[in-house]
């Protein structure tokens, strides 16, 4: 664990085991402190390990230049009382995304003073992936109210 760059990121329960630099930015390896994750169908409490899948998602910058990516270890679990294996939840970035919650909220501030085209550009993301972003943010604040 790296435990200055787990302070830094700030993302609660998720330790940053090691780091990558490269050209493009800063690559943060994190992981879950939990040795356990509850079942979505049953609620049961599993420590069965099933399988992990490791993937990129795009997060906020580190010192406002470096473009940071968080390779996140989501780890696939068996659960013991249904038999059906599912995949942990993360709290800082939705199913199936390639960005944490919080870069699509500051991307998402960005299109308030300005349009698709120079947000996209200076976040060097496709004007697709803004549009999804605005999309997620809406529908995810619209279920929290």
């Amino acid at each position: 664990m790296v435990p200055l760059l787990t302070e830094l990121l700030g993302l609660p329960g998720i330790d940053v085991e090691s780091y990558d630099e490269t050209e493009e930015g800063l690559i943060l390896s994190v992981e879950a402190h939990s040795d356990t994750a509850t079942c979505p169908r049953c609620g049961t409490l599993s420590r069965h390990l099933h399988q992990n899948h490791g993937y990129l998602v795009r997060d906020l910058p580190i010192s406002h230049y470096r473009k940071t990516w968080l390779r996140v270890n989501r780890r696939q679990f068996k659960c013991s009382n249904c038999g059906k294996p599912f995949s942990e939840d993360f709290e800082f970035v939705g199913v199936r995304r390639v960005y944490t919650d919080r870069y699509a909220e500051v991307v998402v501030a960005d299109l308030i003073h300005s349009d698709t085209a120079n947000v996209s550009r200076q976040h060097r993301l496709s004007e697709d992936i803004v549009w999804s972003m605005v999309e997620y943010v809406s529908a995810k604040k619209s279920v929290s109210t």
